[in-house]
């Protein structure tokens, strides 16, 4: 019998709130046949009720290993891998046109092409930072223009065709990778880059945040804003492992 990861009866709720964490029935969770997750020998399910297949032999030791760190409850926030993948299962084949479609709106608007013209300082600093990556983008085809100013900049037709079947290649774990990513970031390039493995994560996210960290720099930071730099970074890093763990995207 399968077992569903989100099986009802495991859910309490106390006196009309949000439900309770789901309580762990499963003293092991394993891989079997076809890398299916096991839960004390049995196929377990995707909240979907789909069967749960861990993918790449590293994906799959990386969502056992989350599985078997529960204790007492299974807190699925502090499941990343597998959420990801529940999410490809899931819905990758509907919604993955939808996630390719997402990431080439950020080609479009690309935030490492809309430079501030002062200060200078940040002018600099944006220089330093992005334009590695543009020129990395480049060098794939994806010649991108920048400009200083707030007005929309009309990228080049065939840097675009280039980015959307760089895009394109990518099978739907990966799409959901990159979308995190992009929305993250607000830019496609850094997804990509993400995706090909052409820098690292922690410098792709640290680009992403130039301009909130020459503001936190000059201006000061509160506690909140340092709070959501956290969780977004967390949430960067864990597409980007993600990524890595899944497969890498085609050419």
């Amino acid at each position: 019998m399968a077992v569903d990861a989100l099986e009802e009866k495991e859910v309490t709720k106390h006196g009309g709130g949000p439900a309770a964490l789901p309580k762990r029935f499963y003293k092991l969770a394993s891989t079997g046949e076809g890398g299916v997750v096991l839960l004390d020998g049995k196929p377990a399910r995707t909240t979907a009720r789909q069967p749960f297949c861990a993918g790449p032999p590293a994906l799959a030791g990386a969502i056992v290993e989350e599985w078997n760190a529960q204790r007492d409850v299974i807190d699925f926030a502090a499941m990343p891998m597998t959420r990801f993948q529940m999410t490809v299962i899931d819905r990758g084949g509907a919604d993955a046109e939808h996630w390719r479609n997402a990431i080439l709106a950020f080609l479009r608007t690309d935030l490492l092409c809309y430079r501030a013209a002062a200060p200078a300082e940040l002018a600099a600093r944006q220089r330093a930072q992005w334009d590695p990556l543009l020129a990395w983008a480049a060098s794939e085809g994806v010649a991108l223009d920048a400009a200083s100013g707030v007005g929309y900049i009309d990228q080049p037709a065939q840097a675009l065709e280039r980015g959307a079947a760089m895009i394109a290649a990518a099978d739907a774990a990966q799409l959901l990778a990159m979308k995190t990513a992009a929305e993250i970031a607000g830019s496609a390039v850094i997804a990509l880059a993400m995706a090909r493995g052409a820098f690292g994560s922690e410098a792709l996210f640290e680009a992403s945040r130039v301009d909130e960290a020459f503001q936190a720099e000059k201006w000061g930071s509160d506690a909140e804003a340092e709070a959501r730099t956290r969780l977004l970074k967390r949430d960067f890093l864990d597409a980007a492992r993600y990524s890595t763990l899944s497969a890498s995207i085609a050419g």
